[in-house]
């Protein structure tokens, strides 16, 4: 499913950009997501928050920005309907289309890059705090690399909320947290979105930062010997890329919807948020549930 909004990008002096939107449920072995659930909902992105559905406000801001020329959201296809129905009420421009999830990110993310041959950024529905800001600073570092991925500084999450985050990536000169922000210069990269997602240092984490660093990296990194350059040279090298990484200011970029306690925490968070018109609320979210 693809929708054509006015086409006004001005693209003279930068590449557009398409920016993937992962919303799939990833559900576990036990079938459920309790925030979902806790809401009616078998897809989180389709819970209320602050007046709208939570995937509205990500998408929204990158419906707005002027380098983002195209959206895609990757979804399972039941939840097809009601996020197409966030999507017609949004300001923006470019094209706009639904792409099923597939079994894994990196294959969603190339299913939804096919038609695409500039540069894309990857984030998730959960992500309510993305801000155009970022999709800057992203923007200008795929124009020095092949793929980018965002941290934020411990003291800049802690800034924002002091207990946002409970667990961090603890290096020699700082400890940071992973946002759920990744850009490729390419279709050409899509698999290594798959190696920098993840904050913590376990299971699939240690498994993701072994392939991109190997074993001395790993282990450098768990003892807190390793820097956040050292490790992206490191990177760079291992996979044959240019790996950058961009670092927020904005320590809220680090803070997503994964829980009932980060929900309140960005539901206090979005509080100067302008919500929709009441009407429009309504509507929305009668039709997300249904």
């Amino acid at each position: 499913m693809t929708l054509p909004v006015s086409p006004d990008i001005d693209d003279t002096a930068h590449p557009p950009l398409r920016l993937v939107v992962l919303a799939g449920h990833g559900l576990g072995p036990a079938g459920v997501d309790p925030l979902a659930e806790r809401f009616g909902e078998k897809h989180r992105c389709l819970i209320p928050l602050a007046g709208r559905p939570l995937i509205a406000h990500v998408l929204q801001t990158a419906a707005q920005h002027p380098r983002v020329a195209s959206l895609a959201v990757c979804v399972e296809r039941e939840a097809f309907d009601p996020i197409w129905d966030v999507l017609t009420r949004l300001p923006g421009r470019g094209t706009i289309a639904l792409v099923e999830a597939r079994e894994d990110i990196a294959a969603s993310v190339r299913k939804a890059a096919e038609d695409w041959e500039g540069p894309l950024l990857v984030t998730t529905a959960d992500h309510a705090l993305l801000s155009a800001e970022s999709i800057d600073a992203m923007a200008r570092m795929l124009e020095t690399c092949d793929v980018t991925f965002a941290l934020a500084r411990r003291d800049a999450v802690e800034a924002a909320h002091p207990s946002a985050l409970r667990s961090y990536i603890g290096l020699r000169d700082g400890d940071f947290a992973t946002c759920d922000l990744y850009g490729m210069a390419s279709a050409r990269f899509v698999d290594a979105v798959e190696v920098f997602r993840g904050a913590r240092i376990g299971g699939r984490e240690s498994a993701r930062i072994l392939r991109a660093l190997g074993l001395v990296g790993l282990m450098k990194i768990k003892l807190g010997l390793e820097t956040l350059s050292g490790a992206v040279v490191r990177a760079s090298r291992r996979m044959g890329l240019r790996v950058r990484a961009v670092i927020m200011a904005d320590g809220t970029q680090a803070i997503d919807v994964d829980n009932d306690r980060t929900y309140a925490i960005v539901r206090d968070l979005l509080g100067d948020v302008s919500p929709m018109s009441p009407d429009e609320t309504r509507k929305s979210i009668a039709r997300a549930v249904a």
